[in-house]
């Protein structure tokens, strides 16, 4: 990255930074998330630099861009949620401090013992973290001893395993 870049990239976050934060704790509320959607919102803007220095306003595309993310992250939370949900037959989605209860009375049920089947036992803990406890991938990282990055590649990676053994959720309508 040239010099010129840097230092742009630099000010802009100077700049927009507590604001992104703020946004994003409000939409999310779970810091440590926010700063995740945050960090990946200017990692976005380090890969697109040539971009938004010639775009008008960089501090909307910013906005922008972790709405976008937030948005995304969302949809594919609810998603993994209602995957889980459906996997253990259930009628509504437990709040954290119930999970394990959950999960070691539904474990008999012949779709959870093909989820095992599917997934080692650390995967499926590593699942419940993220999908039912609502874990940030921060939060996912220091539990397991990864990187953020590798706490994200783990979490697709399941997420592969599963609709390959469930091909039956890839594109399901809307009921």
């Amino acid at each position: 990255m040239e010099p010129a870049q840097d230092n742009f990239l630099e000010d802009l976050f100077c700049k927009c930074y507590h604001d992104l934060m703020a946004y994003a704790n409000t939409c999310l509320g779970n810091p440590d998330l926010a700063e995740d959607m945050v960090q990946d919102t200017f990692h976005e803007a380090t890969n697109q630099v040539d971009c938004l220095l010639e775009h008008p306003y960089p501090e909307r595309w910013l906005i922008k861009t972790l709405k976008f993310k937030i948005c995304n992250y969302s949809r594919t939370q609810s998603r993994h949620r209602k995957y889980l949900v459906e996997c253990l037959d259930l009628t509504v989605i437990p709040s954290g401090e119930s999970v394990e209860q959950l999960v070691m009375e539904k474990e008999e049920q012949p779709l959870f013992q093909r989820l095992r089947k599917v997934l080692e036992e650390e995967e499926v803990s590593f699942l419940v973290d993220a999908t039912l406890k609502n874990y940030s991938h921060a939060q996912l990282a220091e539990k397991y001893g990864l990187t953020v990055w590798a706490s994200a590649k783990r979490l697709s990676r399941i997420r592969e395993k599963l609709l390959t053994e469930f091909p039956e959720h890839r594109h399901r309508k809307k009921e």
